[in-house]
């Protein structure tokens, strides 16, 4: 044996440890140790709780919140759009007795329970202290035509389908206490597409006439109209001599000459010459609407002198009235632009139509 070398042997059976390799227990325990560790990595990355799902997490708060702070701000805006709206119209909303007639745009107003009240711009209210009910006055202040400052009107509150109790803008069928002849609404529609009003004693004759678009437009807007508180008048006494001359402007005052003598078509031009551009012939609708109005206070008002009608005695303009309107029941016969399908008498008779900014007055 050569000195300085071990037996071989020993090194096989002996106790001897490289300091440089590993063994077979380390070696596995150690890839199980990897394997674990892998796992939970790809647990960590991968998993319901991962990063890439915790990731894909923080990015759907992120655009969620994104979305509920832009809507957020959008509700702002609305909420701020909304707050300075109202702001605006109640800088415009005037208590009713502070409407002057010097606004330039129709005022909303209320009376003093609270009802809704438009007064067209140049018209102040003259009996702030009544109600609807009782019959909202308002009066011409700032006309430029000086014939037609201190015409009167009263506020007539309607809807165009009479939801919520609220008075039904139509025409109507009356029955004439005192008289043989009656009306009858009809099922049947003309060719216009409004419905047969027919005189009972009169068969087979009958009233007719559509609603006119813009009427529906400003009573869906507006929620009522107005109608003249007198019948249209003028300052000289009119008669058969002087028929035919209409050059005298209508007026909507107290105590003045009735503007009778007149066909209907001279009818027509008084009422829009009134106010140019912005008056009209008054239609059925309204006509029927006022009468609703005040038919229930006193029922029969077309027989009953406090409705107007006096047995053919003439009276100036405001005699008597009803809810502030004046002599619906007669006094003179009014033309309308309803038609009667008896070619005799073509046309019905009542008051008069006035327009102003799209608010409906009649007259």
């Amino acid at each position: 044996m050569i000195k300085g070398v071990k037996d071989i042997r020993n090194v096989c059976k002996g106790d001897y440890q490289s300091p440089t390799g590993i063994t077979l227990i380390a070696l596995v325990v150690t890839i199980i140790l990897l394997l674990i560790l892998a796992g939970i990595a790809i647990s960590l990355t991968v998993g319901n709780n991962g990063l890439f799902a915790r990731s894909r997490n923080a990015t759907n708060i992120w655009r969620e919140a994104e979305a509920n702070e832009s809507s957020e701000m959008q509700s702002f805006v609305n909420t701020y759009d909304e707050t300075l709206n109202n702001l605006i119209l109640d800088e415009n909303k005037k208590i009713i007795g502070e409407i002057t007639g010097q606004e330039k745009t129709n005022t909303e107003t209320t009376d003093i329970n609270g009802n809704k009240v438009v007064v067209p711009a140049g018209f102040k209210v003259l009996n702030p202290e009544q109600t609807v009910e009782e019959g909202i006055i308002i009066e011409d202040v700032t006309a430029n035509n000086s014939d037609t400052i201190r015409n009167q009107f009263v506020w007539v509150p309607c809807s165009i389908d009479g939801v919520n109790n609220t008075l039904k803008y139509d025409r109507y069928a009356f029955t004439k206490s005192g008289w043989s002849s009656r009306q009858i609404m009809l099922n049947e529609k003309d060719d216009d597409d409004s419905y047969k009003i027919q005189r009972v004693d009169k068969t087979p004759y009958y009233y007719h006439e559509a609603m006119q678009k813009e009427e529906k437009i400003s009573i869906e807007k507006y929620g009522g109209f107005y109608i003249g508180r007198y019948e249209v008048g003028t300052d000289i006494s009119r008669n058969s001599s002087n028929k035919g001359n209409i050059d005298q402007i209508g007026k909507i005052q107290s105590g003045l000459n009735v503007y009778n003598y007149i066909t209907r078509n001279e009818a027509i031009i008084i009422a829009e010459r009134m106010y140019t551009g912005k008056s009209r012939l008054c239609s059925s609708y309204a006509w029927d609407t006022a009468l609703k109005f005040i038919d229930g206070e006193i029922g029969t008002y077309s027989v009953n002198s406090q409705g107007g009608n006096y047995y053919s005695t003439l009276k100036n303009t405001g005699y008597n009235s009803i809810k502030n309107i004046y002599d619906m029941g007669g006094n003179v016969w009014e033309w309308t632009t309803e038609t009667f399908s008896d070619g005799n008498y073509p046309y019905v008779c009542c008051r008069w139509s006035l327009w102003i900014k799209c608010i409906r007055i009649s007259c």
